[in-house]
């Protein structure tokens, strides 16, 4: 009997976890290598139970889980029976990345081959933002400075593409000169794009990317994307296109033009002085621009390299750039991802990559549930919880004495 009136229990969905290929991933990284108790494996088990059932995870956290009856029986581990979470720490900062991250992959390939080609098909639109995390006591070799004079703070960013579902390309930025989301965004969607050139995809982005020049770079073939422009931003209309404003349904279609860009450029004169000249981009784009009926007094300009779609399409595609920001906010609220679990630049590697697997499990059970994303991590929790104690059941015959949970 299911404990809920789920199309998937979590006991049948956590069979698609390829266990095959996480011990084979563990021998071609040798992740295993002159460790005595944290293996790989035993690391990954660990994470993710803390992931899914920690409140508040922390490094002290996964050493109470390490020794929980709970966390030994499930993942039936009968070995040490303590670890100090200073140990856990240690293992953070040196175990292979590429460990995870084959796993990552591995588990992305599984969870994938559960949707149709159709389904499919609608991942191919890209949504790219990023998130801060940051770390308060700034004890962060290596990060971003943000903040004002009186107050500056040490943070990582994270810049991801979500389609709908996974997160399938995410970078790691500590480097100031990534403040910028005009250097973060398009970078992210080029080495994107390096890896899927061969498919028609649509990446859809906000206001932070303005260059001009990135717009240029964006202009390949298969790479389309839909932005959005500051409304004062200066431009040039080459040519003024049919309003079709009956097929128009967000709102109130102002315009739908093809124009070019305007881009700063330093020169510097004959007596050394250097100024800032407003230069035209030669390539042309298209700007549509409309007041949404939810915010009337707002002029919002789109601006796409999409000219086979129509105004309203373009701008239900940039609508679903939402779909990130609830992302973003479902894995620092439910998986813990507002805080920085190791401070190590290979723990932050690891944790980030746990953190997509981990929502990636979240995620689909959400979706073939029919179910919303906190009720998802909160009735995986109770499934495991059930799950542990039907494994017990089985062990002991029934007698609890015989079982490592404690008893009455």
């Amino acid at each position: 009997m299911r404990l809920f009136n789920h199309k998937i229990s979590l006991n049948e969905f956590l069979k698609e976890i390829p266990d095959d290929d996480i011990v084979k991933i563990a021998q071609d990284t040798k992740v295993d290598y002159c460790t005595k108790v944290l293996s790989g494996k035993l690391m990954f088990n660990l994470l993710l139970y803390g992931m899914l059932c920690i409140d508040r995870l922390s490094q002290r956290g996964l050493s109470d889980a390490f020794s929980s009856p709970l966390f030994r029986t499930l993942f039936d581990f009968k070995g040490k029976n303590t670890i100090s979470h200073t140990s856990i720490s240690e293992r953070l900062s040196v175990i292979d990345v590429h460990f995870f991250r084959g796993i990552y992959e591995a588990t992305y390939a599984k969870l994938s081959s559960l949707y149709t080609p159709a389904q499919i098909e609608g991942m191919h639109l890209q949504r790219v933002d990023s998130t801060l995390v940051r770390e308060t006591s700034n004890k962060l070799t290596n990060g971003l400075i943000c903040g004002n004079e009186h107050q500056k703070h040490k943070m990582i960013k994270y810049t991801m593409n979500f389609n709908g579902m996974f997160a399938n390309f995410t970078t790691i930025h500590t480097d100031n000169k990534y403040n910028s989301e005009a250097l973060a965004l398009p970078e992210n969607v080029m080495e994107h794009f390096k890896k899927e050139k061969d498919h028609a995809t649509v990446y859809v982005f906000d206001r932070g990317q303005c260059s001009a020049e990135a717009f240029k770079k964006m202009q390949q073939p298969n790479l389309n994307f839909v932005g959005r422009l500051q409304s004062n931003r200066r431009l040039k209309v080459v040519e003024d296109l049919p309003i079709k404003d009956v097929d128009f349904e967000t709102g109130t279609l102002l315009s739908d033009q093809l124009v070019q860009l305007y881009k700063k450029e330093s020169h510097t004169s004959k007596n050394g002085k250097v100024s800032r000249l407003a230069v035209l981009v030669e390539e042309t784009f298209r700007v549509i621009k409309f007041r949404p009926d939810a915010k009337p007094e707002t002029e919002i300009l789109l601006i796409t390299n999409m000219l086979d779609k129509s105004a309203y399409e373009i701008a239900e595609m940039y609508k679903r750039r939402w779909d990130i920001e609830v992302f973003f906010r479902f894995i620092k609220q439910e998986l813990n991802f507002s805080h920085l679990l190791s401070l190590n630049k290979n723990g932050i590697q690891v944790i980030l990559y746990m953190t997509l697997i981990t929502a990636m499990l979240v995620m689909i059970y959400k979706k073939m549930n029919n179910i919303g994303y906190k009720t998802a991590k909160r009735r995986m929790r109770i499934e495991l919880e059930s799950l542990i104690l039907a494994i017990v059941v089985i062990q002991c015959g029934g007698d609890l004495s015989k079982s490592q949970l404690p008893y009455p």
